[in-house]
């Protein structure tokens, strides 16, 4: 308990003096670039490697499956394009139609 409170007197302290406040924001700037770049390395690394197993993917198929693989991959975006920039229906609803069942 003893040591917990030496070292809060120790940060109180450290936080109080004048000299201290350039240091931690010169600290706190250099570890948030680190971060930063280290972030965009990830990012550029990842994508790069998505990109090269995608393409190893995509050659290591059978040459005439590749075609046909593509056909229905681009009427499937073709669809779901069509599908969701179409405007909405205005017919009205079943509720609303008078019956035509003959009994």
């Amino acid at each position: 308990m003893l040591s917990l409170r030496t070292r809060v007197m120790d940060d109180f302290l450290m936080l109080d003096s004048p000299g201290s406040e350039g240091d931690e924001l010169r600290n706190a700037e250099s570890d948030e670039v680190e971060q930063r770049e280290a972030r965009a390395f990830r990012r550029f690394f990842l994508i790069r490697l998505a990109i090269i197993i995608a393409a190893a993917w995509v050659l290591s198929w059978p040459v005439h499956l590749l075609p046909h693989t593509l056909f229905w991959t681009l009427l499937a975006t073709a669809a779901l394009v069509i599908g969701l920039t179409s405007p909405p229906r205005t017919h009205p609803t079943t509720s609303d139609r008078p019956s035509t069942h003959l009994r």
